[in-house]
């Protein structure tokens, strides 16, 4: 696996660069694919950050970040955050929790139908620019608001008890799940 690692606002170390990467030796373990690993360490006045986004080929790529008094306590936090999300992923795997079928969303055409013609007052209509397709994945709320926190995305798309769920966080911090009634 690859390692590379940033030093903001301190000078990496030989021993820093050599402990990170003796803990990180932990975590590449979980899959094979793990292709790479960005480390970010980083000082402001008296805390002590660390970061870690690992991409790992055919997965979503998993991150962990953390605050303690050091940087040694940092990148040990924030391993062992990495460590349990990684081994919790492959677990899934392994136990065949994914046998739900994939909920098949309606197919994009191969030609993205852009929608260029305004309306006959002369307002232009939106302008389709990108389909991405994706399967949700079965998971519980809790486990939705802990992958929407790592992932840094506005929402989350699973599957909870079989239904199509949406997780976002709102403006005041608190979370807002919408469930389709499609009955």
């Amino acid at each position: 696996m690859q390692i590379h690692i940033t030093a903001r606002h301190i000078e990496l170390t030989p021993a820093l660069a050599d402990y990170v990467e003796k803990r990180l030796a932990r975590v590449a373990r979980h899959f094979n694919s793990a292709v790479r690993a960005h480390v970010i360490l980083d000082v402001q006045k008296d805390r002590h950050l660390a970061e870690i986004v690992v991409h790992a080929a055919g997965h979503t790529d998993f991150r962990a970040e953390g605050e303690a008094a050091d940087l040694y306590a940092g990148v040990d936090l924030v391993v062992e955050k990495l460590h349990k999300h990684m081994a919790r992923q492959k677990d899934k795997r392994v136990r065949g929790r994914r046998s739900v079928q994939s909920l098949r969303m309606v197919p994009a055409p191969e030609e993205l139908p852009l929608i260029t013609e305004g309306s006959d007052d002369g307002v232009q209509a939106p302008r389709l620019s990108r389909v991405t397709r994706f399967t949700p994945y079965p998971m519980s709320v809790a486990e939705a608001v802990e992958e929407l926190e790592v992932k840094k995305h506005g929402f989350t798309v699973f599957m909870n008890d079989d239904q199509l769920s949406i997780l976002y966080k709102r403006q005041d911090g608190s979370y807002g799940l919408l469930e389709p009634n499609l009955s």
